[in-house]
């Protein structure tokens, strides 16, 4: 099978304990599960292949083994100026065993949509009217989506056994390795340390993912004996931005999906541009000050960034009664996904989206009322007329509503129109944001799954993107590609 997905840490939500088992599942959990194993039918790979013993050892050797998994840890190490850390240990688990892990912790009572979260989410158009929850979202997504995992805490790699190829599990456990190394080199955590927002995680992500990413690439290709000038590193990141970009534009796909692999597209070339040139004292400087919102990773490491306003609130006089149930920044991306799931073509959705210069989203409740306010910022009145349009003049299903305001748009979703309406005229113009304590306002925590996951946009052996050819380039070009577990 070609790379599936990887995390770089457990979900951070729901519980997942490392090694815990729980043997019987309420029936409502085993519903669930049987409908995301359903998903899994076919995800193996098949009749087994020979294995190549002509391609160089660390690309075909078994990656079980403790000696191969030596071998690529070394030699990682040495191109990533790393030597002397410690390797992580490494486990091999079914995907059954991980589909258990990962719903584990599962708390019932968010798998069935009637949260808040859940329901202002969909009202805003960020999962699907389908999704159970958000939290069923991101099992789904965990499940069928992610290959294999560092876990920090305990300096483990956790590979999920889906019968990969030849040098697609290489390229999958140098991925993880990296992550580990990362670690040792940085300390991820402290690297992370500042993003509460989805914004700022997503963009943390992308150093952390991009670098991955573009390190296991470069250290297989080398191995295959090409020269780091021959390889089409554009076409690489095309390929995968344009497979995110169908995806965020796919209205029965969860936002909240393409967002979590936003960083194996453009944080992939965020990380090329910044070690192609400076090199790892470049690398050394991304991960010491990442970026803190989507923004700047699709603008690049080259560009200087406009000087950020952010709103502190989502709505400065909120209806009375109600409380802020979720609050956070989800950035530029889910602007552009909105736009996109609403009908826009690419130039112009990303052309409004470039007019970004922040946002705050808050779901509000006051009994079984639930209402999601989203305010987004633009550099002018002007880029927030096409949000505005697009959202008034859209045919979904929920009651929502858009208001420009100056440089800046609100955006409102109600499950009724009186409630909607009730919001609506409430004043914008308001001080009440000036005395409101951000340390008052509740952050549930990102809504983006998981903390670090890859998702397979680009497979060696399936989307080889070369300038000039190597001395195994004939086995490259011929391996056939194998279907994606979850599909394209």
């Amino acid at each position: 099978m070609p790379i599936g997905t990887t995390r770089e840490g457990p979900p951070a939500s729901p519980g997942f304990a490392e090694g815990e088992r729980v043997p019987q599942y309420s029936e409502m959990l085993m519903r669930f599960l049987v409908v995301v194993f359903s998903g899994l039918v076919g995800a193996g790979g098949g009749e087994d292949q020979p294995v190549r013993t002509d391609l160089p050892y660390a690309l075909y050797c078994d990656i079980a083994s403790s000696d191969c998994q030596q071998r690529i840890y070394d030699s990682l190490a040495v191109m990533l100026d790393a030597e002397g850390f410690e390797m992580p240990g490494i486990r091999t688990i079914s995907v059954v065993d991980d589909a258990c892990e990962v719903s584990s912790g599962v708390d019932l009572e968010n798998l069935t949509g009637e949260d808040a979260e859940s329901r202002g989410l969909r009202l805003m158009g960020f999962i699907p009217e389908t999704s159970e929850s958000v939290v069923a979202a991101r099992i789904e997504y965990w499940i069928n989506r992610v290959s294999a995992y560092y876990w920090r805490g305990s300096h483990v790699i956790t590979i999920i056994d889906r019968d990969y190829d030849e040098i697609d599990a290489q390229v999958l456990l140098a991925h993880e390795l990296i992550h580990a190394i990362q670690n040792s080199q940085f300390v991820l955590n402290e690297v992370s340390a500042d993003a509460d927002t989805d914004d700022g995680l997503i963009a943390v992500r992308s150093v952390i993912e991009g670098d991955a990413e573009h390190n296991a690439f470069a250290w297989a290709y080398e191995l295959l004996g090409y020269e780091p000038d021959s390889i089409d590193w554009d076409a690489l990141h095309d390929d995968s931005q344009a497979t995110l970009r169908e995806h965020a534009a796919d209205p029965e796909r969860a936002l909240i999906d393409s967002a979590a692999s936003f960083p194996y597209a453009y944080g992939f070339d965020y990380m090329t541009e910044v070690i192609t040139t400076p090199g790892l004292p470049g690398r050394a400087a991304a991960f010491e000050a990442p970026p803190r919102t989507v923004f700047e990773v699709v603008t690049g490491p080259r560009s200087l960034p406009p000087s950020f306003d952010f709103p502190q609130v989502a709505h400065p006089s909120p209806l009375e009664g109600h409380s802020v149930e979720i609050e956070s920044r989800f950035g530029a991306w889910y602007l552009y996904g909105v736009l996109r799931q609403l009908g826009l073509s690419h130039d112009a959705a990303w052309a409004t989206m470039l007019g970004w210069r922040g946002d705050e989203l808050a779901v509000y409740q006051s009994g079984d009322d639930v209402v999601a306010v989203w305010r987004v910022r633009f550099e002018d009145g002007s880029d927030g007329v096409t949000l505005e349009a697009e959202i008034n003049g859209g045919e979904a299903a929920e009651a929502r509503a858009a208001v420009l305001f100056g440089d800046e748009v609100f955006v409102f979703a109600a499950e009724s129109q009186d409630s909607l309406l009730a919001w609506v005229e409430q004043p914008l113009d308001s001080m009440t944001a000036s005395i409101v304590p951000k340390a008052a306002r509740h952050r549930g925590g990102a809504v983006t799954p998981g903390n670090c996951m890859k998702v397979s946009g680009i497979s060696l052996t399936t989307r080889t993107r070369l300038r000039h050819t190597s001395t195994y380039s004939a086995f490259v070009e011929r391996t056939p590609a194998s279907p994606m577990p979850w599909g394209q």
